[in-house]
């Protein structure tokens, strides 16, 4: 693939993870896809769920995570739901991998809920596992709650497992 720290603008990592499913493999998290997260955060009643996609490289056993999509007009959301239909998820997608010279490209999904300390539903342990067995390729799911908490994990084939702090948030 290539390499992150070749594009232009990306800085070190703010939050590191021990990916349970390769020995030795970190999944970074860039400030600022972390940042889009935080914005879409449920903190008032009745707000709605707000999700996108991961974008960043694979390199090694690692996955870097720089980049974060917003929900988009067409993206059907309610209190406790969302499903991602909106296209500018798959435009900006399409953008920043041109613009990477094809080095960053689709690494998960991310969402809110309405709970402190979130923890993936049924549903989307389903929706997820659609991607998985569809691919060879790992992917990481991040789930963002009320308080300044994540659900976080990767994924490969029919295998889910929660990744492992091992930076504290910033």
């Amino acid at each position: 693939m290539g390499k992150c720290a070749e594009i232009e603008g990306v800085e070190p990592p703010s939050l590191v993870f021990a990916n349970p499913l390769v020995e030795g493999g970190l999944v970074l998290f860039e400030s600022a896809a972390l940042a889009v997260i935080a914005r879409h955060r449920q903190l008032k009643a009745g707000l709605p769920e707000s999700g996108g996609i991961l974008l960043g490289c694979r390199r090694g056993p690692h996955l870097h995570v720089i980049h974060a999509t917003q929900s988009g007009s067409a993206d059907r959301a309610t209190r406790v739901s969302f499903v991602r239909r909106d296209p500018c998820h798959q435009a900006q997608a399409l953008r920043i991998w041109k613009g990477s010279r094809h080095t960053v490209d689709y690494l998960g999904e991310w969402h809110t809920h309405p709970e402190g300390m979130p923890s993936p539903s049924s549903t989307d342990h389903r929706a997820w596992l659609e991607i998985l067995i569809a691919s060879t390729s790992q992917y990481v799911f991040v789930i963002a709650g009320t308080a300044e908490t994540l659900w976080a994990g990767c994924g490969q084939q029919r295998r889910l497992m929660p990744l492992i702090p091992i930076q504290p948030m910033s």
